[in-house]
């Protein structure tokens, strides 16, 4: 064999090897390791590759996995990580929209009202277009479901929350509490049942039922609300659009599938998950207090007071704002 011949075979080989290498997409979640959403987001990745028949690879990390959850928005942008399983609510700072579609504070009844207005009516056409501004693409999201409070107190309504120092995370939903009359603090997740315990805190804003009870915190706080009102956060799964572009037509159809998948799973598995935690938290002694529709719409005109401060931080999150309220009266949510 001549060496010109050995040359070309080479070079066949490396470039054959070179094409044959997998794309490795750095993903990053922000559901704890211990997470069932986690878990359900993992499939998704599995799913992906093996659609991708192993050329397309996403490996996911748990939250605080590549970057803190918060610095995930800007590492995604600057290309240290790929995609990102996060809410939008963490970047309300960069944009209005983003706080509104992350947690729209008592605006929703369930979590398949809140996918009408983003399919059926397009809302999230508002969403995608802030993602746009910024080079990143949303490829689809989830809603969670309705969070509980968690408290040393009752819940009967929202005046029992007057004068309450509660657990909060800053931005909308910490807001809303200062409007009718309690005391939020910013406290981190770890501290905070130790700070209920001592009697230093009396309700905290913490997750969904299911959350709460695998923390524990139904053994020290015995009375919650279920379903709740105040927060159910969207998670989207969220790409550099330049990352995006560089993908195969099949590439993109497996990643697309399994999105479909991923929101469907989710939605199923918390429903479940929730009706079996429900009992285990009546089992524990703790009361439930579902509140009346009366009182659901007492609370939503308190939180559209903080809806509008951050329609008014933009002109897109004015129409926004504008248009969900026509909506959300035509549901019967407002009056």
């Amino acid at each position: 064999m001549t060496k010109s011949a050995v040359y070309l075979l080479l070079s066949l080989f490396f470039a054959t090897n070179s094409l044959a290498q997998p794309l490795v997409w750095k993903i990053q979640s922000n559901k704890p390791a211990n997470s069932f959403m986690l878990s359900v987001e993992q499939h998704m990745m599995n799913q992906i590759k093996r659609e991708s028949q192993g050329s397309l690879i996403l490996e996911l990390k748990e939250s605080q996995g590549y970057v803190s959850d918060r610095e995930a928005y800007n590492a995604l942008r600057t290309g240290i990580i790929d995609g990102m399983l996060m809410t939008p609510s963490y970047w309300g700072g960069a944009d209005p929209i983003f706080a509104i579609f992350g947690d729209l504070v008592a605006a929703w009844n369930s979590p398949a009202q809140y996918l009408r207005w983003l399919d059926q009516v397009q809302g999230g056409r508002y969403l995608q277009q802030a993602y746009q501004r910024v080079g990143l693409r949303m490829l689809g999201y989830v809603i969670a479901p309705m969070e509980s409070l968690i408290s040393t107190k009752p819940l009967t309504s929202i005046d029992d929350l007057k004068g309450q120092i509660l657990r909060a995370p800053p931005g909308m939903i910490s807001d809303f509490f200062t409007q009718i009359g309690a005391r939020p603090r910013n406290i981190t997740g770890n501290r905070v049942l130790k700070l209920m315990q001592q009697g230093r805190i009396h309700t905290a804003d913490y997750s969904d039922l299911v959350v709460n009870y695998q923390t524990g915190a139904y053994q020290i706080a015995k009375y919650t609300n279920y379903p709740g009102f105040h927060s159910m956060p969207l998670y989207d799964f969220v790409v550099r659009e330049v990352s995006w572009q560089a993908l195969t037509d099949s590439q993109r159809e497996a990643v697309m599938n399994a999105i479909q998948v991923w929101q469907s799973s989710a939605y199923k598995a918390s429903r479940k998950k929730l009706e079996e935690t429900k009992k285990l938290v009546l089992a524990q002694g703790v009361t439930i207090h579902q509140w009346s529709e009366l009182e659901l719409k007492r609370a939503r005109q308190q939180a559209t007071i903080v809806w509008d401060k951050y329609a008014s931080k933009s002109v897109a999150a004015k129409k926004l704002i504008d248009e969900l309220k026509r909506w959300l009266q035509n549901e019967g949510n407002l009056d």
